[in-house]
C-alpha cells in the first residue's frame, strides 16, 4: 500500500507541478510582475531609477530564469506533498478511480485555498497585511478546521456530527481573520481583483489535476498488483 501511495504521489505531484507552473505563467505571474513594477515606482525616486536601469537590464534574464526554476521546483514539491495526503486519503477510504480522485481534489481545493482565502485573500506585492505570524496561525487553524469539518459533514452518519462539522467550517470566520492596521496597496484595485480571480483558477486547476491523477494512478496500480 505504501509503495502505491508513493508511486501515485511522485507521478501525480510532478506532473501537476509542471502543469501548474505553465498555468501560472499564463495567468498569475504576469500580474505579479505588473504589481512589482507599481511597488518599485511607489518606493523608488527618480534618481534611483536613472542610476540603476542599465545594471538592472543586464541581470533581468538571469534573474528571470532563476525565478522560473524556483517556481517550478516549488510547485513540484508542493504537488508531491499534497499528493501524498490525497493518495493516503484515497487509499484509506478505498475511493479509487479518477472520478473519486476528482472529488478529493475539489475537497483539497476547498480546504487549502477557498476556506482560508475567504478570510485572507491572495495579495499582490506591495499590499499591506497583518503580522505574518498571525496570518500563518489563522491560515493553519482554518485549514485544520475545514478538513475536520468537511470530513464530518461527508462521512459522519449521525446528523449531530454533521452539525458539529458545519460548526468547524464556520468557526474561523466567527473568530475573524487578522487584518492590517492600515489597508494599503501599491497596485490598483482592478489589478488586485484580476489577481484573485487568476489565483483562484490556477489553484482550482492544481487541485483538480492532482486529485484526478492521484485517483487514476492508484486504481491502475491496484489492478496491476491484483494481476
Amino acid at each position: 500500500m505504501l509503495r502505491s501511495i508513493l508511486f501515485a504521489a511522485l507521478i501525480a505531484g510532478t506532473l501537476t507541478g509542471i502543469l501548474s507552473t505553465a498555468i501560472q505563467h499564463l495567468q498569475v505571474i504576469p500580474l505579479i510582475q505588473w504589481a512589482e513594477q507599481y511597488e518599485t515606482d511607489a518606493h523608488a525616486n527618480q534618481h534611483d531609477h536613472a542610476s540603476s536601469n542599465q545594471e538592472g537590464d543586464r541581470h533581468d534574464s538571469s534573474d528571470e530564469l532563476e525565478r522560473n526554476l524556483f517556481t517550478l521546483l516549488s510547485n513540484v514539491l508542493a504537488g508531491i506533498g499534497f499528493a501524498m495526503l490525497l493518495a493516503s486519503a484515497i487509499t484509506l477510504s478505498e475511493q479509487r478511480g479518477w472520478r473519486k480522485g476528482l472529488l478529493w481534489g475539489l475537497a483539497g481545493y476547498f480546504c487549502f485555498f477557498v476556506a482560508p482565502g475567504l478570510g485572507l485573500t491572495p495579495k499582490l506585492p506591495g499590499t499591506a497585511g497583518a503580522a505574518l505570524e498571525h496570518q500563518q496561525i489563522w491560515w493553519i487553524a482554518t485549514v485544520v478546521a475545514s478538513v475536520l469539518g468537511l470530513g464530518l459533514i461527508v462521512f459522519a452518519k449521525q446528523i449531530i456530527f454533521k452539525v458539529v462539522g458545519l460548526g468547524f467550517v464556520i468557526m474561523p470566520y466567527v473568530v475573524g481573520a487578522p487584518l492590517p492596521e492600515l489597508a494599503f496597496s501599491a497596485a490598483p484595485e482592478t489589478l488586485q481583483q484580476k489577481f484573485i480571480i487568476a489565483s483562484s483558477l490556477a489553484n482550482a486547476g492544481f487541485w483538480i489535476i492532482l486529485g484526478t491523477l492521484s485517483g487514476y494512478l492508484l486504481r491502475n496500480k491496484d489492478t496491476e498488483n491484483e494481476s
